[in-house]
């Protein structure tokens, strides 16, 4: 059954790749295709996170749940609804996929840097539901962590169906997590810096155009089925004085500070349940949900369906010390739910933490100077930018994106001093954001570089493999396509008879004769394969092999005794050299050298 499944759909892939193929499309425009097929489905997924929300809301607390807590003495099982949600994500979690525990964007960076862009196609699916359990029992926890997953995964599967190399699956994920934030947050523009900022790190126009082409395509969509309106509709608030802007430099530098506290706190009660309560994984879900449960019984402002605290902390005047008490007890909720496993993101909890400061912060600077300050929803709203910039490190992300959910652009000069200031004073502090502290490794790219003494230092001739299937030059067509769509590489070495590497063939080689079904029968490896090549030596360095891959665009590279001689040894693909940089950097962290 599961081989049947197999063939269909690798008969299924192969004839997508020849109808794709037939139509001749440039390599930049098949990229863009790609990318709008990424935004259509990530729009859709978008789409039916809301409802798997909505639902489970409605279940438990609107109809399933309303008979049950109608009774005083009952109603306190509404502290048991978030654990139930737990234990479901728990279950989930531990019998289905690791990878989708926690707050999902550190999971997509890491793949990143270190697995070349793919992702598990059933990360998509169980990343939805369990964040739909999550949010939707009432788990402080916010929709953008999930949906980035979501889109991610969509992406990298796309990509991987259609075989395209590594840099552009790269590309491809970060398509998909730009699509999912804008489709969730109604924000194109967000998403898109989003995703070059954080998640790529790559600012050139090769992956910008079809991340904006995949945005545009899932905001469409998210407006068309969701709605258009601003996440948070609010008044119009601007600088009211000059006089205002030791203020905002103030709020920065205690929001940055605050930020760190945040990604302290997380982190801290994520390694009480990782490594101080000895229990099976699957409880430890149940624990956090219970003690979100207890908070949000007294507080429900803290569930992670309800955005009115933040939405009044925008728009009223509250008691100071009621809003600092909420900013207290989401902090502590929040890292209770992600903390415990469960799933969701970090965005919205950040944004409620940000509006309870700077609404308590505007609440105060009134009090004290009351002839030129603006409303604490004025205050709110650059509370909101400044956490979010403190805690991801990426105050542009958090600029863009706190005008596109508010629908307020006139305040943007407090808005650029509060969200740059609270970066710099968080980055100060604490090098990691909260999502690189998840994969912080000593110099590793997401803090701004590869350690180049370990690239430098280590040799591949430990890395050869010989297990990779190789192409003899009298290989038929089919042979080689049949090869191609079972392997995991999109590259294979050819030999001749002597064992030399004469070339390497890969899909994109298959392109131009992959749809004529008359020539293709016809041709071998020899007429197929790519002649000028890289190839590695067995002393070459990881810096050395990781160059000419990435010069060439290859996920591996065949190994050779020499050049003149091209005597076929064996080959090294990019994920074991940076596998073997990932080890290696922890090793050195670890001895603290």
């Amino acid at each position: 059954m599961k081989s049947d499944w197999k063939k269909t759909f690798r008969d299924l892939q192969i004839k997508s790749l020849q109808t794709l193929y037939k139509l001749d499309i440039p390599g930049d425009l098949y990229l863009l295709f790609l990318a709008g097929m990424t935004g259509v489905l990530t729009g859709f997924g978008a789409y039916l996170l809301n409802v798997i929300i909505n639902t489970v809301h409605f279940v438990l607390y609107n109809q399933g749940g309303a008979d049950l807590i109608a009774a005083p003495v009952m109603n306190y099982l509404r502290i048991l609804f978030p654990a139930f949600g737990g234990l479901l994500v728990g279950l989930l979690i531990y019998y289905f996929s690791p990878e989708v525990k926690g707050h999902g964007i550190p999971g997509v960076m890491d793949a990143v840097v270190n697995k070349g862009g793919v992702i598990r196609r059933r990360v998509a699916a169980l990343t939805s539901i369990n964040s739909g359990l999550t949010l939707g029992s009432g788990g402080s926890a916010g929709k953008e962590g999930p949906i980035v997953q979501v889109g991610a995964a969509i992406g990298s599967g796309i990509g991987q169906f259609f075989k395209v190399s590594q840099s552009q699956l790269k590309i491809l994920v970060g398509c998909g997590a730009a699509a999912g934030l804008a489709a969730v947050f109604n924000a194109p523009i967000g998403g898109v810096i989003f995703a070059i900022e954080v998640i790529l790190a790559d600012f050139s126009l090769t992956a910008f155009t079809p991340i904006v082409i995949s945005s545009v395509i899932a905001t469409a969509i998210s407006r068309y089925m969701i709605g258009s309106s601003p996440l948070f509709a609010i008044p119009t608030y601007a600088l009211n004085s000059p006089l205002e802007f030791p203020l905002y430099l103030t709020m920065g530098l205690l929001g940055g500070a605050l930020s760190v506290f945040f990604i302290k706190t997380l982190y801290s009660i994520e390694d009480v349940f990782e490594q101080k309560i000895d229990m099976p994984f699957i409880v430890k879900p149940v624990i956090g949900g219970l003690l979100t449960g207890i908070l949000a019984f007294k507080f429900p402002e803290l569930y992670g369906f309800d955005d009115s605290a933040t939405h009044s902390a925008l728009t009223g005047h509250h008691e100071v010390y009621l809003l600092l008490i909420l900013m207290l007890a989401k902090i502590l909720a929040t890292s209770f739910t992600l903390g415990s496993g469960s799933t969701g993101g970090l965005f919205t909890p950040s944004l409620f933490i940000g509006a309870m400061f700077g609404a308590a912060f505007g609440a105060i600077a009134g009090y004290i100077f009351p002839d030129f300050t603006a409303p604490p929803g004025a205050y709110a709203l650059v509370g909101m930018g400044v956490v979010v910039a403190g805690t991801v490190h990426a105050p542009l992300s958090a600029l863009i994106m706190i005008f596109e959910v508010t629908g307020d652009y006139k305040i943007i000069l407090p808005l650029m001093l509060g969200t740059v200031t609270s970066t710099l004073t968080a980055r100060w502090m604490k090098k990691e954001s909260i999502y690189t502290m998840k994969i912080s490794l000593f110099s590793n790219r997401l803090e701004g570089g590869r350690n180049m003494d370990i690239l430098q230092n280590h040799r591949i001739n430990s890395l050869i493999r010989t297990d990779i299937p190789i192409i003899q030059e009298s290989t038929g067509f089919d042979e080689i396509l049949n090869d191609l769509m079972e392997s995991s590489y999109s590259t294979f070495p050819v030999v001749n008879k002597k064992n030399h590497v004469t070339g390497i063939i890969a899909l994109r080689d298959l392109r131009p004769v992959l749809f004529d079904r008359d020539v293709a029968p016809l041709l071998l490896a020899t007429d197929i394969m790519s002649e000028n090549i890289f190839v590695l030596h067995p002393q070459d360095t990881l810096a050395d092999a990781l160059r000419k891959m990435e010069m060439d665009d290859r996920d591996l590279l065949p190994v050779v005794d020499s050049r003149e001689k091209m005597n076929y040894l064996g080959v090294v693909s990019k994920e074991q050299i940076l596998d073997k940089y990932t080890k290696e950097n922890f090793l050195l962290s670890d001895t603290g050298d």
